[in-house]
């Protein structure tokens, strides 16, 4: 039986191997500077590698699943799909009106609808926003309606393997900070970028462990889940 091909995805490799800045992997140069990342590895394990292709389906995705459940995200999409409006050429050319019959709210229809036509007029070429640092990458997405820091952050590290995107308004991210750093209260966004600002460059596989740390310990799951 022939042996299977394992192929290491971008986060994968910068997590565990070079990051691009000398140090080798994020997790390891992160945990060299930070006492508390280190025991929280040790203890509970390397986050998962939860890579997203750098598509157009990513991004919606993250649009339909703004403010509501995981399980009623998937829900929509599913709904989505099954009536044949997930590609970007379909909505691009839909209406707001049928996009909704999905269980998508005028807005988000909109906001797909919207997001569908920068790409396929070309205005918004994906494949050239991997080349771009990281900063420019934020300015960019977040000039589009319905796409804020938050995805935006989420954009860069999950589908673009950005080591320093920092999603400082995520609740779970502001929890795993408070376990980690056994604070009295959750920081909030404000907060939550000043502990983070001495993990620069690799402020991305922080968030990660965070996340893992919060899955683990608060919800009993892996960050896979969240």
């Amino acid at each position: 039986m022939p042996a299977m091909l394992f192929v290491m995805s971008e986060m994968f490799h910068k997590l565990f191997h070079d990051a691009g800045h000398g140090e080798g992997g994020a997790l390891a140069a992160l945990a060299s500077r930070d006492d508390d990342i280190k025991r929280a590895i040790d203890t509970y394990g390397a986050p998962a590698d939860r890579a997203l292709p750098a598509s157009f389906e990513t991004l919606a995705k993250a649009i339909v699943g703004q403010q509501v459940s995981r399980a009623a995200a998937t829900s929509i999409w599913n709904r989505m799909d099954a009536a044949g409006l997930v590609a970007e050429a379909t909505i691009a050319n839909s209406t707001t009106e049928i996009m909704m019959t999905a269980g998508l709210s005028r807005r988000k229809a909109e906001y797909l609808i919207g997001l569908a036509i920068e790409i396929t007029s070309g205005t918004l070429d994906l494949a050239e926003l991997g080349q771009l640092p990281g900063e420019e990458v934020q300015a960019r997405l977040t000039r589009i309606r319905g796409i804020g820091a938050w995805t935006a952050d989420n954009y860069r590290l999950f589908a673009l393997a950005d080591m320093d995107a920092w999603p400082i308004n995520d609740i779970a991210l502001q929890e795993g900070m408070k376990l980690l750093k056994s604070l009295n209260t959750r920081p909030n966004a404000n907060e939550l970028d000043k502990l983070g600002a001495d993990w620069r460059p690799y402020r991305g596989a922080g968030a990660l462990v965070l996340w893992h740390l919060y899955g683990v310990i608060v919800r009993k799951v892996t960050v896979a889940d969240i």
